[in-house]
């Protein structure tokens, strides 16, 4: 069985909730219309987050690409590199970004993030988004930072309905 499942579901279409080996991917269905959520999740300032104090655009210009300086609640402070942003679908948003500095310093070397809305086509209610939200780790990063990472990915989600509703 496992080998029709392999043969109808690529691996990429196929990925464990649960992190493994430097990779962990959460999701949720934010109760919200596709362009409520993403303009909460596009100018990378995460005003909803409860754990982010303050965000900013480090470079001006009108381009969204650039990097972004995130201080957290807990004075960690951290600033990301926007590797890609994606508005070419009408049905689907996406970004991503890759952590350049942290202070304090992280126990791996790095991590690249991915965010990914896309319009729920068949509710039973109002408008939903599916959101996903995925990390790959360095091979360094330890059990415990993806663990980490997948609990703020659920503080994200519940965040981020609230701030929508």
């Amino acid at each position: 069985s496992s080998l029709w499942v392999a043969l109808l579901y690529p691996r990429s279409s196929v990925m464990s909730a649960a992190p493994t080996s430097g990779y962990v991917k959460e999701s949720a269905v934010i109760n919200a219309p596709l362009e409520a959520v993403w303009s909460m999740v596009a100018p990378m300032t995460f005003k909803f987050c409860s754990n982010v104090a303050q965000a900013k655009k480090n470079e001006e210009g009108s381009s969204i690409l650039g990097q972004y300086t995130i201080a957290y609640t807990d004075n960690t402070v951290q600033t990301v590199k926007m590797t890609e942003l994606s508005e070419g679908h009408s049905d689907k948003r996406s970004l991503a970004f890759e952590m350049i500095q942290s202070e304090p310093p992280v126990s791996y070397t790095s991590v690249m993030h991915q965010i990914t809305l896309t319009a729920v086509t068949h509710t039973q209610g109002g408008p939903q988004t599916f959101v996903e939200y995925s990390s790959d780790f360095s091979s360094d990063a330890d059990a415990a930072a993806i663990q980490d990472c997948k609990y703020k990915k659920i503080e994200f989600f519940q965040d981020l309905q609230k701030a929508v509703a």
